[in-house]
């Protein structure tokens, strides 16, 4: 959280002076897990930074967001870096009416939305 927080305090500045730019962090572990206790803190702060500097340059045409991993990532898995590459891609090119703060990449099923055809 302290590295997010420091390129913020560098980049994000600039970027709402500019009027646009996108800052989007890093997270994991989309929910709490008691036996991480301190892990699942920092990543409650992850989500909490986000929340504030979204409340802060947002306004000023900054898109700040998180795309949350909730899995290792590696290669040929349901985690596979070019998957989540996509996440920060539509991320980065949304519309400002349409803005997201978090994705959550849970795997193939859970990050893509369901077809119409696919609802019950």
């Amino acid at each position: 959280m302290v590295g997010a927080l420091t390129a913020a305090a560098h980049v994000a500045p600039a970027m709402a002076e500019r009027g646009s730019g996108s800052f989007i962090v890093t997270g994991g572990m989309p929910e709490p897990e008691p036996r991480y206790v301190s892990l699942s803190l920092g990543k409650a702060g992850v989500r909490a930074l986000v929340t504030l500097l979204d409340k802060e340059y947002g306004p000023s045409g900054v898109h700040v967001a998180t795309v949350t991993v909730a899995g290792a990532v590696a290669p040929g898995t349901a985690f596979d870096p070019d998957d989540i590459a996509e996440h920060y891609w539509r991320l980065h090119t949304q519309p400002r009416h349409r803005w997201e703060r978090e994705i959550v990449h849970g795997g193939p099923a859970a990050a893509l939305p369901a077809a119409a055809g696919d609802r019950p």
